[in-house]
């Protein structure tokens, strides 16, 4: 570092004297006492990026309506893409301004960066890049515009903290894309989780927003170059002091910190590295919750769970405790009379003559129940009719980000697999609900799923024109 470097008092990246947001983090910087010796040699406006006005088109294509965002080193506007019936996009706007060379190079690397690792990404919880261009002294990316709000934002809403169950089912989904990106070759390591990086959408989906700062996962590097992170999210190793790699593990902290912050309103920011026990300060916590984040916000990242699968089950498992096991009896009773919250079943001999019916498609559901005999089954034998009823689920499965729309069983009844309106099929363990693997080669909403009779392939179709069949990549 050199004599006239001033110390970020957020992040404690090392900024040019004259600089007045910190490179690394955005936030503005402050003269510490140690560094007043140096005078500020310049100021840099706030409002660098953020100035174009409505109607503005960019790439004589893309028009902006608003600006929805800024930060000291770029902004975000709301706009539409002329050339495809003026569908909404953001357009994220990075200014190159006033910046040193060892800063610009820097920033222009984070930023393309960003759209490398957009460009091969697909996932229902990550916004799709479009478009990235250079115009007039700044780089622009071009994406999804999703309609929502931060999840900073929607907590703060609710009075700055949430129940316990959409704690967890807010923490079921950040698993599942961090499980995304932690299996992407190479893995990815999004390093930035936080609430203000997360968009909620009306229907509670959930997406990843920001990879400015993420990176490749690359072994045998035993540490990374810069301190990059937002204070209080960060995990130990992000720091350039610990001299170490940041790891998916650097991903549980973060997650750990957000789903003590949501549950709790404690902002880690303010106290960096130290978390209160969840116990005295929620309500009806779930069992093993607490210790679950406790162990994710380690400050070794050798003593966190051993992957972000493995906590999202025990997420799962906390959601959804398995019941105790019921003694049951076969009782021949008369068939259930049809209800509004119910589906009549019919015996092969109740049937009338005639096609049947076209069955109405049900609500949908975003958790698959898998009941200890079936739920509700039913056996003919010696001429009369059983009625067999579950009334205590063994758990619930909730991989999937939208509505359940079909399920099936595979022919050894090792693995289930289900159809959802997130566009994938996810393969389950019939026994624990942990996930095996995930299929997402849909481009719409798959309706429906079926299994080989040999187990070895998997049939799949929604409202494209065409059936898809696949080989599971592993053993059922």
């Amino acid at each position: 570092m050199g004599p006239l470097d001033i110390y970020c008092t957020t992040c404690g990246a090392a900024n040019q004297v004259q600089d007045t947001f910190c490179f690394a983090c955005g936030r503005p910087l402050q003269a510490s006492a140690s560094s007043l010796q140096y005078p500020l040699a310049g100021s840099v406006n706030s409002t660098l990026t953020g100035l174009l006005p409505p109607h503005r088109l960019l790439k004589y294509r893309y028009r902006i309506i608003d600006l929805i965002g800024q930060g000291g080193m770029g902004a975000v506007y709301k706009a539409e893409d002329t050339r495809f019936h003026n569908r909404l996009v953001a357009v994220k706007e990075m200014s190159q301004s006033h910046l040193s060379q060892q800063q610009l190079t820097e920033a222009v690397g984070a930023f393309q960066r960003e759209v490398h690792m957009l460009a091969n990404l697909e996932h229902q919880s990550l916004p799709k890049m479009h478009d990235s261009f250079h115009d007039a002294g700044r780089w622009y990316l071009v994406m999804d515009f999703i309609k929502g709000e931060t999840l900073e934002d929607y907590v703060s809403k609710k009075g700055g903290k949430l129940a316990p169950q959409e704690v967890l089912g807010i923490g079921i989904q950040l698993c599942t894309v961090l499980d995304y990106l932690h299996t992407h070759q190479p893995p990815i390591i999004f390093r930035d989780l936080k609430p203000g990086n997360v968009m909620r959408t009306c229907d509670d989906h959930l997406y990843l927003i920001d990879f400015g700062i993420a990176r490749h996962f690359k072994p045998g590097q035993t540490s990374d170059t810069m301190p990059l992170g937002s204070p209080g999210y960060a995990a130990p190793e992000q720091y350039a002091r610990v001299q170490a790699q940041t790891t998916p593990r650097t991903d549980m902290y973060g997650l750990g910190a957000t789903l003590h912050q949501l549950l709790t309103g404690d902002d880690p920011s303010q106290t960096p590295f130290k978390f209160a026990p969840l116990g005295s300060r929620v309500q009806a916590i779930p069992t093993g919750l607490e210790t679950l984040i406790m162990r994710m916000v380690e400050m070794d990242a050798d003593k966190r769970p051993a992957s972000i699968t493995a906590v999202k089950q025990e997420l799962q498992a906390i959601a959804s405790p398995v019941a105790p096991k019921q003694t049951s009896s076969l009782q021949p009773i008369a068939p259930p009379k049809p209800a509004a919250e119910s589906r009549q079943m019919l015996v092969p001999s109740q049937r009338q003559g005639g096609k049947p019916s076209a069955r109405k498609r049900g609500p949908s559901r975003r958790a698959v129940l898998l009941g200890g005999l079936g739920a509700l089954a039913i056996v003919a034998t010696g001429g009369a009719v059983w009625w067999l009823y579950s009334t205590h689920p063994l758990y619930a499965y909730r991989g999937h980000s939208s509505g359940v729309t079909s399920v099936a069983w595979s022919p050894n009844g090792k693995r289930i697999a289900s159809a959802s309106d997130d566009k994938t099929v996810q393969v389950w363990d019939a026994t624990n609900g942990g996930n095996v693997y995930t299929y997402r080669e849909h481009a719409s909403a798959v309706y429906a799923v079926a299994w080989s009779p040999d187990g070895k392939r998997i049939a799949s179709s929604g409202d494209e024109d065409s059936v898809k069949v696949w080989q599971p990549s592993f053993i059922i």
